[in-house]
């Protein structure tokens, strides 16, 4: 477990891949535990109200969301955050966000599907001295993200 914060209505536990959020003793009856791969998180939010407790929330595909959603707890993926918790809160935020940052650059491909094809036309075009060698190789650059 990397990072841990518990407040009033929920906990949640943070790990390398995934978190878990479990309802407080109060809470068992409207919530259950989850687990959330990392992946599927949208975004992680601190919500500060006005003259009210704090709290963090995990946004996933599908979540309705409310105004009413620090008394929830579990069942809206949120955790109250109690005095002296914050920097916990923003360690576990900035974590996932720096998590799916590089989940995303390590996904994105290095050059588009249709690159051969333009590589091949470049090549006829320079070849005809429709385009110079030069141009070719700025193009070829281009089209491979070099």
């Amino acid at each position: 477990m990397i990072h841990e914060i518990s407040g009033g209505t929920s906990s949640l536990e943070l790990y390398d891949d995934y978190l878990v959020i479990k309802p407080s003793n109060v809470q068992k009856l409207n919530g259950h535990t989850q687990t959330i791969p990392l992946e599927q998180v949208v975004t992680i939010s601190i919500v500060k109200p006005f003259l009210r407790v704090p709290y963090l929330q995990v946004i996933t595909p599908g979540l309705k969301t409310s105004k009413k959603d620090n008394v929830k707890g579990a069942a809206a993926n949120v955790v109250l955050i109690q005095p002296g918790k914050m920097k916990t809160a923003e360690k576990i935020r900035d974590y996932i966000a720096s998590y799916k940052s590089a989940r995303n650059n390590r996904t994105a491909s290095p050059a588009p599907a249709g690159s051969i094809d333009d590589l091949r036309q470049l090549a006829e075009l320079r070849d005809s001295g429709v385009i110079t060698t030069q141009e070719f190789e700025a193009k070829k650059k281009q089209i491979l993200g070099l």
